[in-house]
């Protein structure tokens, strides 16, 4: 059974620790996530993050808080509204205040769930307004049965690609790609890693960034 899992693992993330050979920056983003609805069309995300650079040292850049309010519309879909604050370990940079507008249609296939969300960030650092307008495909897959059980792992997957603009600067464009293994502790408990590659500003300034990802998930 170890050498199963231990093969899943391989399968997972070999690529992108292949493909990171050609990376400007080493990045461990741990994170806490917490969903509550009102047994009604609504459905309330919160999450708590942290992120460090790991490149030749250990560099807190930031920690942030999110919160997410959803509305189910129907035909498998949800509109969402969500504010975010980041506060930097920089103090040549200011803070960032995000507001974040969201249409999701996701729909399970058999044992396979495919979501599409297209988002609408706005993005406010000091003066600077940003607007980065956001498409992103995912899908999970549990590796047993049609359901995610208690005790059983799952596969989960995105690629997201982002336009970014900004008044008197040149526009860009993000890619990015990701791929990783989760488990269901309980009906309400989940753990997942996630290996994550970014092509930032790939038209004007390329730097590419592989993210470890790790997360709790609880639901009340």
């Amino acid at each position: 059974m170890t050498s199963y899992y231990f093969r899943i693992f391989a399968f997972l993330f070999m690529p992108l620790i292949s493909t990171a050979q050609v990376v400007n920056n080493y990045i461990v983003q741990p994170s806490i996530n917490l969903r509550w609805d009102n047994n009604g069309r609504w459905m309330f995300n919160s999450a708590l993050e942290h992120r460090s650079l790991i490149n030749n040292e250990w560099n807190v850049l930031h920690v942030q808080a999110v919160q997410f309010a959803s509305y189910e519309i129907g035909f498998h879909s949800q509109i969402g509204l969500g504010v975010m604050y980041r506060e930097l370990f920089d103090d040549q940079r200011p803070e960032e205040l995000r507001f974040t507008e969201q249409f999701v249609y996701a729909r399970k296939y058999n044992n396979l769930k495919i979501a599409h969300r297209l988002r609408w960030d706005q993005r406010i650092r000091g003066e600077n307004l940003t607007h980065r307008w956001r498409y992103r495909l995912s899908g999970s897959i549990p590796l047993n049965g049609g359901t995610v059980d208690a005790t059983e792992f799952y596969i989960t997957s995105r690629l997201e690609t982002i336009f970014i603009a900004q008044a008197n600067k040149k526009s860009g464009y993000d890619q990015r790609v990701a791929i990783g293994l989760g488990r269901a502790l309980n009906k309400n408990m989940k753990l997942q890693l996630v290996t994550e590659y970014r092509w930032e500003d790939y038209t004007n300034d390329l730097k590419r960034s592989l993210f470890i990802n790790l997360g709790v998930f609880y639901s009340l």
